[in-house]
């Protein structure tokens, strides 16, 4: 390594240390002054914010989207608590910390309904309840939820009745009536261009001439349609103008709100940042390699798709009594074995570890996985999740192998190809057997997500070494990634719920 290169790697670790300092630092004052406390309410995982001395608050319950958790919903949670608010923030079953799983009947019926949503609006009464009865809170209750828990508090709303203003975040729910919730709030994305067209729908149930930004009322009725500048349907949840909005509906006052989004995206970047300079403390052990010629590479690339998507679709409908996973596992694993026994006698092939380089791959891989726990979703395998992830290496592991033989030193076409093929053919077999595989569908969003951030430090390491080392630390990796954050499923439409 030339000195100048040295120079700029250097560079590089000190800005990047430097910004992980940072952002950690105005993370963690955003959550100065307020008391967090674990609440578990029967097997629901819930945290409870409350200003720190506050004798009495009103009360909050706050509830994510599918695939979400409690973590992805602290900025909303510390903005109230901020404002002088007791918040209760919990996991849905089968999300987040939650060991339980939820009902497979997610497909609704002929009413509107499905036993998934009957079993979360039970599980949020129980929340609602439990929080209402804790020492120095005010109640009833106001309500905050993101995407599908916007349908689940409509309903829990309208089954219980006595409850405090409602603010619905990307809201697509049709339960919503001329007259209940009474004070109903629904914010949107910028980029939510049909969510914008519903939150306006149940503003003109009240006010048919309503615009964006107008606060409405009819009688004890009051609506307001509210839209986040910039945003989409993740970013909306982090977003200032949605933290303001959501204060001033529920908790009017001059507090500051907790904008945490910006150093998170910091934080995580500065983090992946890192393995660059780190590749480069690395011995270069990397070994010249031919690659493979247009035909036979096509013939990898297409070859596994219909034996992959075929035995996901007929097998491993039931592992560990949930469902998708062994789908999934077996479709990345019978891709990378088909693709690894065409490559068994290619002149390319390499299977050398380089265990120092493929400590550094995990350990850059872990603390991005722990800063993302802590500050932004559940991203950390728990309970039945981490015989899940061993069950999912079992797949990944072949595939990353044969992924990252192919992608060692491969043009970007190429690289490109290797990521969409596979998730294309994966999204095709969801589309044609819904009930099999639909219920995994965050698999695909999960895998983009892991070649951007995993596969990017994988590529800095993988050019000090080789790509079987590659190979294996981005198949734990991705079998830990996709563990982590899909939802659970029952694999048994008999499950008691």
């Amino acid at each position: 390594m030339s000195v100048s290169t040295r120079s700029v790697r250097l560079a590089a670790a000190v800005l990047a240390l430097a910004a992980v300092i940072l952002s950690v630092a105005m993370l963690e004052r955003a959550r100065s002054g307020i008391e967090r406390t674990a609440f578990p309410v029967g097997d629901t995982p819930a945290t409870l914010y409350r200003p720190e001395g506050a004798a009495e608050a009103p009360l909050a319950v706050v509830a994510h989207g599918f695939g979400g958790s409690r973590q992805m919903m602290e900025a909303i949670s510390l903005s109230l608590a901020r404002a002088g608010m007791a918040v209760v923030s919990f996991d849905f079953h089968g999300q987040g910390r939650s060991r339980l799983p939820m009902s497979p009947d997610a497909f609704p019926n002929e009413r509107g309904s499905s036993g998934t949503t009957v079993q979360l609006m039970r599980q949020t009464l129980q929340v609602i309840e439990a929080a209402e009865a804790l020492p120095g809170v005010r109640g009833p209750a106001a309500l905050v939820g993101h995407s599908m828990a916007t349908d689940i508090l409509v309903r829990a709303a309208r089954e219980r009745g006595a409850i405090g203003p409602v603010a619905l975040i990307s809201a697509y729910s049709r339960q919503v009536t001329p007259e209940t919730p009474a004070k109903l709030l629904i914010l949107s994305g910028q980029r939510e261009g049909g969510l914008r067209e519903v939150a306006l729908e149940m503003v003109h149930q009240v006010a048919p001439a309503a615009a964006e930004g107008e606060t409405v009322r009819a009688g004890a009725v009051e609506r307001r349609a509210a839209v986040s500048p910039w945003v989409g349907h993740a970013g909306v949840l982090w977003s200032p103008a949605t933290l303001r909005e959501l204060r001033d509906w529920l908790a009017p006052g001059a507090a500051p709100v907790a904008a945490t989004g910006p150093w998170i995206l910091l934080l995580l970047g500065a983090l992946v940042a890192l393995a660059w300079p780190v590749a480069g403390l690395l011995p270069d052990r990397r070994r010249p390699a031919p690659e493979a010629g247009w035909r036979f590479f096509l013939v990898l690339l297409l070859l596994p798709a219909l034996p992959a998507a075929m035995a996901a679709l007929q097998f491993g409908g039931s592992v560990l009594g949930f469902a998708g996973f062994g789908r999934i596992a077996l479709f990345f694993g019978v891709w990378g074995a088909v693709q690894l026994a065409l490559l068994a006698h290619y002149p390319g092939l390499e299977l050398r570890i380089d265990w120092p380089a493929l400590g550094a791959l995990l350990a850059a891989s872990l603390a991005f996985a722990l800063a993302m726990d802590r500050y932004a979703a559940a991203f950390l395998p728990t309970g039945p999740r981490i015989a899940l992830t061993a069950l999912l290496a079992a797949g990944t592991l072949p595939f990353m192998l044969a992924h990252a033989q192919l992608a060692h030193g491969a043009r970007l076409w190429r690289r490109a190809l290797l990521a969409l093929v596979p998730i294309l053919t994966l999204g095709g077999a969801m589309a044609a057997e819904p009930e099999r595989l639909g219920l995994s569908f965050t698999v695909a969003p999960v895998f983009l997500l892991f070649l951007l951030v995993f596969g990017l430090m994988g590529r800095w390491i993988g050019g000090r070494t080789g790509p079987a080392t590659v190979g294996v630390g981005l198949g734990i990796v991705l079998a830990w990634s996709i563990a982590a954050s899909t939802p659970l499923f029952g694999a048994s439409s008999t499950l008691v719920y």
